[in-house]
């Protein structure tokens, strides 16, 4: 049975996640006020939609789901590089298409990672496998390696949401459920955090969680230091986001309910837009066409048909191993 709360949720997530990419590539962090918005979103979006992911990983069907996974991640691979090739009149080809994932397609890399290693870690130990994936969240910073290659940095960093949220997750939803005042709350939260974000005017790469300490110029005290204290916010702002999700319970179920398509295929939508409609406008007017753009491109995006497609996508590799699965159960 579906938990329509968290389709409400999911909803609103997809929504960020557009109007985020629309944000930063028609205007970008120079504008303050743009900054604080992206900054914002930033801190939120892509962990809390971690911990959901979490919420809704099921340890039975992580084969199949990491197939599934892969299934897409490698031909959009294919096809990002060739729509940025085309519009921008340059079709080269390279095998970096494999070493560094193109753009929004880290977080399918990055499921595919966490529902393997929290397959094996669970094994073990709930607690271990937070401890592990907090250590990890901290440390990769510290590797020598550029973390941006196979965005190892942000599969990392981002991996504690996943545990939390496979773990406790179901719970934390649930408690924030019965508490009818903790939408108020959230929302002063998420005031605070925006605030946060419009006094320091952070550097965004610390929300992207996709480089070195090093990397960043900072000191290895340093770099922890920031990272735990991301995390944090970050973890108080997925609190807070579910917390208002009360205003709206109810609301927006279908878009929640398909978030992957919205999520892979508004990539083309805002790559297309922001190449040949370059607002030059007062800020608040670019921020509001931006938001008239991710409501359409939502709106568009979550009709059945492309959900269906993907799942018909996902068939070249999904089903042949099924096959394969099936016939080696027989031989034993």
């Amino acid at each position: 049975m579906r938990n329509h709360f968290l389709d409400t949720h999911k909803a609103i997530l997809i929504f960020l996640v557009v109007f985020g990419h629309f944000l930063e590539r028609m205007i970008g962090w120079r504008d303050p006020i743009s900054h604080t918005l992206l900054g914002t979103i930033y801190l939120i979006h892509m962990p809390a939609f971690i911990f959901v992911s979490g919420i809704l990983y099921k340890d039975k069907n992580w084969l199949k789901n990491t197939l599934f996974f892969l299934s897409l991640y490698i031909p959009f691979q294919f096809l990002f590089a060739v729509y940025d090739g085309f519009w921008s009149g340059q079709i080269l080809w390279n095998w970096n298409v494999f070493i560094k994932p193109y753009w929004i397609l880290w977080y399918l890399l990055g499921m595919i990672v966490w529902t393997c290693l929290t397959h094996f870690l669970l094994k073990i130990s709930n607690g271990f496998a937070l401890i592990f994936s907090l250590f990890m969240a901290v440390f990769i910073g510290l590797s020598p390696w550029n973390n941006y290659l196979y965005s190892m940095g942000r599969i990392f960093v981002f991996f504690p949401f996943f545990i939390v949220g496979v773990i406790y997750g179901k719970s934390i939803v649930e408690k924030i459920q019965q508490r009818d005042t903790a939408k108020y709350y959230g929302l002063i939260c998420l005031m605070g955090l925006a605030a946060f974000v419009s006094f320091t005017q952070i550097n965004q790469y610390w929300l992207f969680g996709s480089l070195s300490y090093s990397q960043l110029k900072v000191s290895v005290f340093d770099g922890i230091f920031m990272r735990i204290a991301c995390l944090t916010l970050s973890s108080l702002g997925i609190v807070a986001l579910l917390s208002v999700t009360q205003f709206f319970q109810g609301k927006w179920q279908k878009l929640g309910t398909y978030t992957l398509p919205v999520y892979l295929l508004h990539g083309f939508v805002v790559m297309w837009i922001a190449r040949y409609y370059q607002v030059d406008l007062n800020v608040f007017w670019e921020i509001l066409i931006c938001i008239v753009l991710s409501i359409l491109s939502c709106w568009i995006l979550q009709q059945v048909f492309f959900d269906q497609f993907l799942r018909k996508m996902s068939l070249w590799l999904v089903k042949p191993t099924e096959y394969l699965l099936t016939y080696l159960k027989m031989k034993n």
